[in-house]
This record gives structure tokens, sequence and C-alpha cells, in this order.
């Protein structure tokens, strides 16, 4: 159960709605097939990642009219006839595009507000391509502090649809097929050469891979998206190193995973050990990337990388 008398009950219970249908829509892509593009900065994009995105604005747009929407697809330019008549035919058979307009809901809100969302319609792009994991993501902040998050991995382990939330200093929590929610917590193992690493399986740098040597890691899993730090959160991985350039380090790719691992009692930082922070729709790290723990090991793991 989710509590009603938490500060951000009302945004963590439409996030929890928003990301549950969203996770529907990019999986009927992913049965039916989807076109790919790619972008300028060459990252990929799918037909599933703008279906996905305008349905999440849309709904936030309902229900929230006045907040800011920081999101990750800013270009229409893929959205052509073909594509809004394979948007619009997934939300026929899913039965919800009323009132969706296509072509005006991509674009992120640019007026400014105290209350910002984040959005990530498809974290792991390569991986769901491939058939692999991915993951959604959705936060809030104020003033650019998180206060809430949700996070849709489908597929997740294999057990089903695991839907994460964490809202600020009320703890994270996990539901696996709709199922009730119950509360995380990070692993206890206290030995770094013991723990369980994660890893990302498409954007690695090989220091990721000289430190887990030096720490003698042997055990790691090597997958894509957020949902490596939902790993942590719940305790079936130990510490995830991620590499991050410092100038495409984004709000929605960071917020959601950073509060669920401090909310289930982990450590997020730089490999200076300072915390993360996000202003507006930028994630504020120092080069050259990010330390997600269970907190025990940290200190140790900061030792090692230095």
């Amino acid at each position: 159960m989710i509590s009603t008398e938490t500060p951000y009950y009302m945004e963590l219970k439409a996030a929890i709605e928003i990301v549950n249908t969203a996770s529907k829509i990019t999986e009927w892509f992913r049965q039916v097939g989807f076109q790919s593009y790619q972008k300028e900065d060459d990252s990929p994009v799918t037909i599933a990642d703008y279906a996905t995105q305008i349905f999440i604005i849309n709904k936030i747009m309902e229900q929230f009219p006045s907040d800011q929407i920081i999101a990750e697809e800013d270009d229409n330019s893929f959205l052509n006839h073909d594509a809004r008549k394979s948007i619009s035919s997934c939300y026929e058979t899913l039965n919800i595009g009323e009132n969706i307009d296509i072509g005006k809901s991509l674009m992120k809100k640019d007026k400014y507000s105290e209350r910002q969302w984040t959005v990530d319609p498809i974290d792991g792009t390569k991986g769901y391509q491939k058939g692999l994991s991915y993951a959604i993501g959705i936060g809030f902040m104020i003033k650019s502090n998180p206060k809430i998050c949700t996070i849709s991995v489908p597929n997740y382990k294999k057990f089903g649809k695991a839907i994460f939330i964490a809202e600020k200093d009320n703890g994270s929590k996990i539901a696996i097929n709709n199922s009730e929610f119950i509360s995380l917590s990070v692993s206890n193992q206290s030995y770094l050469k013991q723990a369980k690493m994660c890893h990302s399986l498409h954007y690695d740098e090989p220091w990721v891979m000289d430190f887990a040597a030096r720490a003698e890691i042997t055990n790691f899993v090597q997958i894509d998206s957020m949902a490596k730090f939902c790993m942590i959160a719940d305790g079936t991985a130990d510490l995830y190193i991620k590499p991050m350039n410092k100038s495409r380090s984004f709000a929605w790719d960071f917020l959601p995973g950073t509060l669920l691992v401090q909310e289930a009692g982990g450590t997020v930082s730089d490999l200076q050990g300072n915390r993360i922070e996000f202003n507006d729709d930028k994630c504020m790290v120092s080069a050259p990337g990010l330390i997600a723990s269970n907190s025990i090991i940290h200190d140790e793991i900061l030792k090692k990388l230095r």
C-alpha cells in the first residue's frame, strides 16, 4: 500500500498509474514491431519512445497543468504520417487515446515552474531494440529537489512487470505484476570483493572493469537502463558504477534511480564522494562517473577508485 498521508501522495499516485499504462504502450510496440531512428547525437530513438512520452506528458498535463515537464525527446521531426498512424493504432488498441493530440503533446513544456516533472519514456533504448532490459522513469522535483519517482521495468528478472516507487523521507517500494507495494532495502553486504556489481551493457568504459579487478570483484550483472539502480535498491546487487559525460548527464536519466536507492538506504555519489544534485534538466555530477551502493561498502569503493 502507499500511504495517503504523505506530502506527495497525489503526485505519486498519478505517476504510478501513468507509468503502469506507459508500460503497456512499450510492450505493445515490442509485440507488433516498431520503427527506429538515429538522433543528431547518434543515440537511438524508436516510435515507442515517442508514443510513450506523448502519453505521459498528456496525462501529467491533465492533472497538473501548471507544472513544468522536462522530457528526453524534444524533436518531432520523426513524427511523420506513418509514425502518427502507428501511435494512433496503439492508443486505440489499448483504449487510451482520448483527447491526446499527438503533434502537440510531444514537446516538453518550456514554461518555468517550481514543480518539475522528469520523463524518460524508454531508458535503455538499445536494450529495448534488442528485446533486452529497459525501463520507464518518471520523477518529480520541487525547485530541482527530488520528491518522488516511479520506475517501471517490464520482465524484471523474469518475475514480470516491476514498478518501483520512492518518496523523499518515506522509503522505497516495489510491486510485481500489479501486486501490493512492499518496502525495499539495500543489501547488507560488507565485503567489497564478495559484492555483486552492476555495470552497463552498451555504455561502459575500461576504467570500470579496471576498478573491479583491483577490488577483486568477480560477480557481475551487465544490463541496460536504470534497472541497475533498482537492483541496488532491492538488494539484488551491491554496487553500480556508471561512466558519465558531464555535458550529457540529464535529470530524466538519473533522478528516479538516485532517489530510489537513497530511500532504500543506499548511497549515490560522484567519484569524489559528492552527493548527486539536479538543476532543472541537468544532473550535476563531476566526471567521469557515478556510484550507487548499499552504503556499507561505499567508502571502500571510493578508496579503490582513487
